[in-house]
């Protein structure tokens, strides 16, 4: 008797829960890859990278001309008078609930940068599902022509992208960063810039992946310049995110080059003032492995070695006064964060001088000091292709 009634209250409780009535099921779900701000004619645009289920169920589904390898994407775009209205009108296109929880990258095209970031950034950040470290990028091309690629290699152009952003292959800014930055001492922010690579003679025109091409410079919020090699280098370098680079190095009285493939570049920032006045000290360690010599010197000689290091010392030396030259003199503008760096170590003097660091940032006195070593010769260390010279 006793079971009985504590099975009729189990069932009576059960009657009082709420189950699952405001449940989304994923079959009524666009799952959104990538998102894409354009602006054009006067309005912004809004482009979606929306997976499609039906094709990315399974299978050995191969892709011909104009298709990815699964042929697992397609897009959509709206316009409105600002982004918010604009996605307003996207989700009108698109017969499911738009999803934006899996968003990874973010393609922001310099038309839409000259316009200003921070209606963009604060909208996504204030928008309840877009990830907060879902990467940026800058586009040459329209962020709708990017997002419509479909890679031979990766199931969407989504994907090269998140990779590329992964392998370090220029800045690697998340949607948080990119606010933190134009919100911060020095307003400034650096995205690495995409292109569009010219498709196979067989391939249909989308058929192609997105290149990683120089970088895109934004002075208060707003799309300034575009940088190529071999400044890019050195503002990769500046902002410590000089990675994966193979830099070639010639040395005097020598015909060829040594090209040295780094292993490791650290940047380090060291404000300083002293009696009023106000320096940064850069210092810049480097590691490397020669990977070409067409050169006839032979890395068994110490005495070539050490001038090697001295080129390679030389060279990314150049580099930070060619980016330095550029921020200082050109742009005046604290692409570096060196502002972020003197508010935390001295956080008085900051707060005297903040309003006046536009002013002082194009004569700031900077001094760079550069140690590099060489860490091997890979798997040789002669020159190759040189015959030996025969004893007699």
């Amino acid at each position: 008797m006793r079971g009985f009634r504590a099975m009729v209250m189990l069932l009576l409780s059960s009657m009082l829960l709420s189950g699952c009535w405001d449940r989304t099921e994923i079959n009524d779900l666009a799952i959104v890859l990538a998102t894409g701000v354009d602006y054009k004619d006067g309005q912004a645009q809004l482009t979606a990278q929306i997976f499609i289920p039906r094709k990315g169920s399974g299978g050995s589904e191969s892709g011909g001309a104009g298709e990815s390898a699964s042929g697992v994407t397609m897009t959509r775009t709206a316009e409105g008078v600002n982004i918010a209205e604009a996605l307003n009108r996207l989700q009108r296109k698109v017969a499911r609930h738009m999803f934006w929880g899996h968003c990874e990258v973010i393609v922001i095209s310099e038309e839409a940068g000259k316009k200003g970031l921070r209606e963009y950034v604060d909208f996504f950040l204030r928008y309840p599902q877009f990830r907060e470290h879902a990467y940026i990028f800058s586009s040459l091309d329209s962020a709708k022509d990017i997002l419509a690629l479909l890679d031979p290699l990766e199931r969407s152009s989504s994907e090269s992208l998140r990779e590329m952003a992964n392998m370090n292959l220029g800045t690697r800014v998340t949607l948080l960063e990119l606010a933190q930055d134009i919100q911060g001492a020095s307003g400034s922010a650096v995205l690495t810039r995409i292109l569009i690579a010219p498709p196979e003679p067989n391939d249909g025109p989308n058929a192609t992946t997105p290149s990683l091409k120089g970088l895109s410079l934004y002075k208060h919020g707003r799309y300034s310049l575009t940088v190529k090699e071999p400044v890019s280098l050195g503002v990769l370098l500046m902002l410590n995110e000089l990675n994966n680079i193979v830099i070639p190095v010639s040395l005097e009285g020598e015909g060829g080059s040594f090209s040295i493939l780094s292993k490791q570049i650290t940047t380090m920032l060291k404000p300083s003032i002293v009696n009023g006045e106000w320096k940064m000290k850069i210092r810049i360690v480097a590691s490397g492995e020669v990977v070409l010599n067409t050169t006839d010197a032979n890395l068994t000689d110490p005495a070539k070695v050490k001038a090697l290091k001295q080129a390679w010392l030389e060279k990314l030396k150049e580099f930070a006064g060619q980016a330095l030259h550029m921020s200082q003199k050109e742009q005046q503008t604290d692409f570096y964060r060196f502002a972020d760096s003197f508010r935390k170590q001295y956080p008085q003097e900051w707060k005297a001088k903040k309003d006046q660091w536009e002013a002082m940032y194009p004569g700031l006195k900077v001094e760079v000091s550069v140690k590099t070593s060489i860490t091997g010769n890979g798997r040789s260390t002669g020159p190759q292709g040189i015959p030996e010279q025969s004893s007699d």
